[in-house]
């Protein structure tokens, strides 16, 4: 959901708000008022761009489809690319509108209203609008009016699914019409009914299951006939995002993904349709490197500096340093495990083969196992979740009143200086950081770290478990965990060509631009300068051809 999608909603899902209805609806509307107004930042991204054409492109050119997302950088991003491609060869764009359960959050009146056909066609409009010149029509929108009967159908078709008892594990593993659609669903669920706790048998569960089968029927009948040469789309996660790339993988269409600041952009696979970096060959392409010693040395001085306090070219994006010393007193963590929390409305399905399906089911199953196993154990919130975690924190609290808490502002350097014995995680950042210091963690997904030995990744429920009760046992040595964790640094981070790194970058300090308080001005030179590059350039040329260089690129 974008920035703005959350401006049109926030008043109406703050915790214990009760407002009058009609106040409700006044409010609404005067922020829909606002919302339907063209975004400033649009014209002066298209001032960059060279839309418009003599003539529409010939119904028989390769087509195009482009995620239609309400985000001035994926709409510049995405025309610019179909520009370079035009560039190569003539191309018909098509924009496939998602927009949907994702226009609100929550499930009272106002969020009903924006979740509709009739407030979603007017929002898409603008966007629509945008890309004149350079899209060629609409593929097909995730709401519409246009097909009653279907949608009769797939409301029937989700009553019998959600009749179906199951837990979240079995559901994770729910298909429609062959496409995989469970675990885009439970994501779903917490981040806009918002729960923390999924429920499979909650109304807003239903709603989704609908949803899903209408974008399945709709995904199919699209991709299934038009067979574009490529899908462009921001996200793999969630229903909006995750259907149209499954299915249009699932009839062979070519699926590039622009969700990770870790990597300008992936091409996803049934293989691997997550927009998430592969990193499993990272270790073995580290070994295979020459100037080892010198690229370590690289990368601990990159990361010096994050744990110093400054803000490294990887955390470029941040405005305020996550390791920044603070005057509280660091607990008594010596010999101790701390388990590190997520964000409990983020996105958990980014990884594969996790263990859990939500992170409220993962924390409470990591405290009940480390309470019957007698260890000592602290529980440090995550940094920089959203505000509405505080509630799930809260409720995790009241389930345990003698939780140590450790304050989100202590440091993960401070606290693995004070002699933490290992750090747990579901699959974040934090297990190379700890290995720095020599101190082992404990994971349960396909996570970024899984190529190395420092962090113990359990594959079952029965695995996690077992690695919870022997916490603090390691397989390598200090040393080489600190050895592993620069080999992680500097693949994630730091390989890759100058071009590459500077094309990854230039994205970086577009994103920034695109979300912070930036006159449309600034965004406009920002994205001025990443659309000149010749990185960004020849991928418009490579994708056009077919030839695209390597999975992930930049």
């Amino acid at each position: 959901m974008t920035e703005r999608d959350q401006s049109l909603t926030r008043s109406a899902v703050l915790p214990g708000e009760r407002r009058e209805l009609f106040a409700r609806v006044a409010q609404l509307w005067r922020r829909a008022a606002r919302y339907l107004q063209p975004d400033q930042r649009v014209d002066a991204l298209r001032s960059v761009l060279h839309p418009g054409r003599p003539a529409r492109t010939a119904r028989e050119a390769a087509v195009v489809a482009v995620e239609c997302v309400a985000h001035p950088l994926y709409f510049s991003l995405f025309a610019a690319i179909c520009e370079d491609m035009r560039e190569v060869a003539p191309i018909r764009v098509e924009l496939v509108v998602t927009r949907s359960i994702n226009a609100a959050v929550g499930t009272a009146l106002a969020q009903v209203l924006a979740r509709s056909a009739w407030v979603g066609r007017l929002v898409s409009r603008n966007w629509i609008r945008a890309f004149r010149g350079i899209a060629d029509g609409v593929a097909y929108r995730s709401q519409s009016l246009s097909h009653p009967l279907g949608d009769l159908i797939d409301w029937w078709r989700s009553r019998a699914l959600a009749r179906q008892a199951r837990d979240s594990a079995t559901f994770a593993d729910l298909q429609i019409d062959g496409v995989q659609v469970g675990d885009l669903i439970i994501d779903s669920y917490v981040r806009f009914r918002p729960r923390a706790n999924f429920q499979p048998h909650d109304a807003f569960t239903r709603l989704l299951i609908w949803q899903a089968c209408r974008d399945v029927r709709r995904a199919n009948a699209y991709f299934g006939k038009r067979r574009p040469l490529l899908y462009l789309t921001s996200y793999s996660a969630y229903i909006q995002h995750g259907i149209p790339v499954r299915v249009a993988l699932m009839h062979g269409v070519a699926v590039i993904s622009f969700g990770s600041l870790a990597r300008f952009a992936k091409q996803l696979s049934q293989a691997d349709w997550y927009h998430t970096p592969d990193t499993r060959d990272y270790k073995a392409r580290f070994d295979s490197l020459d100037r080892q010693g010198e690229r370590l040395s690289q990368a601990e001085q990159q990361l010096n500096t994050r744990f110093l306090g400054g803000i490294d070219p990887v955390t470029s994006y941040m405005r305020v340093s996550a390791y920044r010393r603070t005057a509280e007193a660091v607990p008594p963590v010596a010999g101790a495990t701390v388990v590190f929390l997520h964000d409990f409305y983020d996105s958990l399905h980014v990884y594969p083969d996790v263990v859990f399906h939500d992170f409220w089911q993962w924390a409470c199953c990591t405290i009940d196992v480390l309470k019957a196993s007698g260890q000592r154990f602290f529980v440090k919130p995550h940094p920089n979740q959203i505000m509405r975690s505080g509630a799930a924190l809260a409720d995790l609290r009241q389930k345990y009143p003698d939780l140590p808490l450790i304050s989100s502002t202590i440091t993960n350097s401070q606290l693995a200086q004070a002699g933490m014995a290992c750090g747990v995680t579901m699959y974040g950042s934090v297990a190379h950081e700890l290995a720095y210091f020599g101190v082992p963690s404990i994971a349960c997904a396909r996570h970024p770290h899984n190529a190395f030995d420092f962090c113990r990744t359990a594959r079952t429920l029965a695995e996690y478990e077992q690695y919870l009760r022997a916490a603090g046992e390691t397989l390598i040595d200090k040393a080489e965990m600190r050895r592993q964790a620069l080999i992680f640094y500097y693949m994630h981070n730091l390989h890759g060509s100058a071009a590459e790194l500077a094309l990854r970058q230039q994205y970086v300090d577009f994103w920034k631009a695109s979300i912070a308080e930036s006159t449309p001005g600034e965004v406009r030179e920002i994205f001025a300068t990443l659309r000149s590059g010749d990185a960004f350039r020849r991928l418009g040329a490579a994708l056009r051809s077919g030839a695209i260089p390597e999975q992930q690129f930049g």
